[in-house]
């Protein structure tokens, strides 16, 4: 686990690892959690959920401001939370929970990545509508993530990237997670870790988000200069009766 994983600035996005698809984001999610290091600290948060074939990563929601303290063991923290990293392989203890009175939620003891003094354990719970989508397709990533090899399968990674994986899948009518099919919500960028660093780094050494470059300021317009007609001032016609003559024209008296 690892508190404040980089985002996309202005998008509110994860910062994708090189390598990780996103499977789906869902909502008005509850994250309730104690980090068990020197210093504990607990976090009660709402937000957005998204699940990708590496982990889990919370977004706090821009309004909320709550930190209820779910856990009683431990001061509670200052409001310093904006996202939490939830890397499917170091998860422990993992179990669902279906109250008769309050809502599907998940529990779990998340491992500490790099630049984290401990585990952290976790309650992830389901505000709006049922799981039946969600949790086959976590459980379906814990165990893929915990293969051994402890890299993807390249024919998984091929279905997920083509869509035919979560074509596949149990969709619950009831579950408004929605499901990325076809399209990522983000891709890498340049300062996106690999996958080895993101476990032997942690997500913080991502370095610093490239920033928007300001747009030049506009160039002057350039006035080229153009030959201009001259206007040569005439005199003004007399107030004689006689007709006024154009230039160039001769007056030929009539002959008697």
């Amino acid at each position: 686990m690892a508190l404040n994983p980089p985002l996309i600035p202005g998008q509110g996005l994860p910062l994708p690892v090189h390598g990780e698809l996103f499977i789906l984001q869902r909502s008005e999610v509850r994250f309730e959690a104690e980090i068990l290091g020197q210093t504990k600290r607990t976090y009660d948060h709402k937000g957005n959920l998204y699940l990708s074939t590496l982990r889990m990563v919370f977004v706090k929601d821009a309004n909320d401001t709550a930190n209820r303290g779910w856990f009683s063991l431990g001061p509670e923290h200052a409001n310093d939370l904006i996202a939490y990293d939830i890397p499917l392989s170091l998860l422990r203890q993992e179990r669902f929970n279906q109250p008769i009175f309050g809502c599907n939620n998940i529990e779990a003891i998340c491992l500490p990545l790099p630049g984290t003094d401990g585990e952290t354990h976790i309650k992830l719970s389901f505000y709006s509508g049922g799981v039946g989508t969600f949790l086959p397709l976590f459980f379906d990533l814990l165990n893929r993530n915990r293969h051994p090899s402890g890299t993807m399968d390249e024919n998984f990674r091929t279905a997920v990237s083509s869509g035919q994986f979560m074509r596949a899948a149990y969709i619950d009518p009831n579950d408004p997670s929605m499901i990325f099919v076809s399209s990522q919500p983000a891709t890498p960028q340049s300062n996106s870790l690999s996958r080895d660093d993101y476990y032997r780094l942690g997500p913080q050494a991502a370095v610093a988000s490239p920033t928007v470059q300001p747009a030049p300021e506009p160039r002057a317009p350039v006035i080229i200069p153009t030959a201009t007609p001259i206007h040569e001032e005439r005199p003004a016609p007399s107030s004689s009766s006689s007709p006024s003559v154009p230039d160039g024209w001769t007056v030929v008296s009539p002959s008697k």
